[in-house]
């Protein structure tokens, strides 16, 4: 167990990392504000849009993760980095492909997918009010203004199979999206599919199963070296992955705009002590707990 002298010194360096890469991050953002504030012919004004609402969401929860680090909370910042790849793979999924197919994909995440998970939340209230005992009180309004009615239910219906329901969720589910851009001439988006493990693993800490929870009590058996390794490479690997998202939506509004993207290339040479320290961290880490003398 770390005793409060090593947390102080882990916390310094966590510190530092959270700190260069929120500015890390905040270039990229500032960066990126003239292509998704403005309308332009590169793209329909409705992919614009929804797509800059995700790539802002992002951003901000992307800020988040880099609070949680400074504060020593990895395990946290790693459920919550969760929602940074998947939001990063859907924007990258929504920017691909020929200009008619990002207005469907901006209209399937924006207004179809979202009536979809309408019906299923109002049948969720609708057996909340069977068992609830005061289901007419007032501190229930804002649940009963959420089911809808039969009329609503077919609109929304209407035009799409359940197969056809079924097809569209599980296209743009995680597994769903990273299996199409594993297909992907782009090497970049091929190599998405390595990230499935990571977003796995995450899923046993975000619903607390058996797996999540003995991962967590394994790190706490640890010895001394080991645990100050593993938490700092932990922690290398989150701060990492936040920049290489924040890098990689960059990177693709770039592209609907034509603009050269060399400015990554520079921006990460200014931020190379930060990307030198989390890669010694995760080479500490497998050496400490891999590599072993040779007799």
């Amino acid at each position: 167990m770390l005793e409060e002298k090593d947390i102080e010194a882990i916390g310094k360096i966590l510190g530092s990392w959270a700190a260069l890469a929120s500015h890390f991050i905040g270039e990229c953002f500032d960066y990126s504000r003239p292509f998704i504030e403005v309308n332009s012919d590169c793209w329909d004004p409705q992919v614009r849009f929804v797509s800059t609402q995700l790539y802002i969401d992002c951003h901000l929860t992307s800020e988040s993760v880099l609070i949680l680090i400074n504060a020593i909370k990895e395990w946290d910042a790693d459920l919550i980095c969760r929602s940074v790849i998947e939001g990063t793979i859907k924007y990258v999924y929504m920017l691909t492909g020929r200009n008619e197919e990002k207005l469907i994909k901006a209209r399937e995440y924006w207004c179809i997918l979202p009536s979809f998970s309408s019906i299923k939340r109002s049948e969720r209230l609708k057996r909340f009010f069977e068992v609830v005992s005061n289901p007419e009180s007032s501190e229930w309004r804002a649940y009963r203004e959420l089911i809808l009615n039969d009329v609503e239910v077919e609109s929304i219906r209407k035009g799409y199979t359940r197969v056809e329901r079924q097809e569209m969720e599980e296209r743009w589910s995680f597994a769903g999206i990273t299996k199409q851009l594993s297909q992907s001439e782009d090497p970049v988006l091929r190599e998405t599919t390595i990230l499935a493990h990571g977003y796995g693993m995450s899923s046993h800490l975000l619903h607390k199963d058996g797996v999540g929870v003995s991962i967590v009590r394994d790190r706490m058996g640890r010895e001394l070296e080991h645990e100050e390794a593993i938490k700092l490479a932990h922690a290398a690997r989150i701060v990492s992955d936040i920049c290489f998202f924040s890098e990689l939506r960059l990177r693709y509004l770039l592209k609907i705009h034509g603009e050269n993207t060399n400015f990554l290339n520079e921006l990460r040479g200014k931020y190379s002590l930060l990307f030198e320290q989390t890669r010694n961290a995760l080479k500490s880490f497998n050496k400490s707990e891999y590599e072993t003398e040779l007799p």
